[in-house]
């Protein structure tokens, strides 16, 4: 009895490693080869220097700018307004101060654009060396490349990169929307104040041409030659 349990137990282990034997065996193909597909570098602005007057900027999206020092030397800078809004009538005041802000809006979100780019392209190196061992590991032809635990190693590493590749693609995003907000923001201002334009006509528009005419002619009737 003890006998045939033996010589069962031996089939079986027979059969599972040649199950295992099977389960190890290779693309019947040179992966490196036949998978690997030539990557699409980062690249850095005018690398040979041919654009002098935007240098700064270029600069920033190269390898970020937190302070804004590049944008700001290629626009217009906004001239003070604290203290000359006092000086400017009480109903203008927010309108004024509310077109102000806009500028400001876009300054701020142009800035943080330009400096999450260049820090992005300045991490695209490293980013791709990773992806480019990632790909060499998981085409290598060396058995421990290959165990259980190396595969494992290789999954949780591909899911890390993942992440990190993810976030990446979150923060671009994140600016589109953000000039989307932007370009929202100055359209909805150009139509509220087409609006108010429109209301102040409405509202004042016929006394004030009614006194304007009566006035005029007013003016030509008692108008005399000299």
């Amino acid at each position: 009895m003890n006998y045939a349990q033996a010589l069962t137990r031996y089939a079986q282990l027979v059969e599972q490693l040649k199950f295992m034997v099977k389960q190890a065996q290779r693309l019947p193909v040179d992966m490196a080869t036949r998978y690997r597909v030539p990557p699409v570098r980062w690249h850095f602005n005018d690398p040979e220097g041919v654009y002098p007057y935007a240098r700064a900027i270029l600069a920033s999206l190269n390898a970020g700018d937190s302070a804004g020092a590049g944008y700001n030397q290629i626009v217009d800078r906004l001239d003070p307004l604290d203290e000359l809004l006092p000086r400017v009538p009480p109903e203008l005041q927010r309108r004024l101060a509310m077109m102000y802000g806009t500028i400001q809006l876009v300054d701020s979100v142009v800035t943080t654009g330009i400096d999450q780019l260049g820090r992005i392209r300045s991490n695209g190196k490293q980013t791709m060396d990773a992806i480019a061992n990632m790909e060499s590991d998981a085409v290598a032809s060396a058995d421990q490349f290959h165990t259980q635990t190396a595969l494992l190693n290789k999954i949780d590493g591909a899911n890390v990169l993942a992440l990190r590749v993810n976030e990446t693609a979150s923060q671009f995003q994140l600016h589109i929307l953000e000039q989307l907000i932007v370009q929202n923001k100055r359209t909805r201002d150009t139509e509220a104040q087409l609006m108010n334009a429109h209301l102040f006509q409405w509202r004042y528009g016929s006394p004030y041409g009614r006194d304007l005419f009566s006035l005029t002619a007013t003016r030509l009737n008692s108008w005399r030659q000299p």
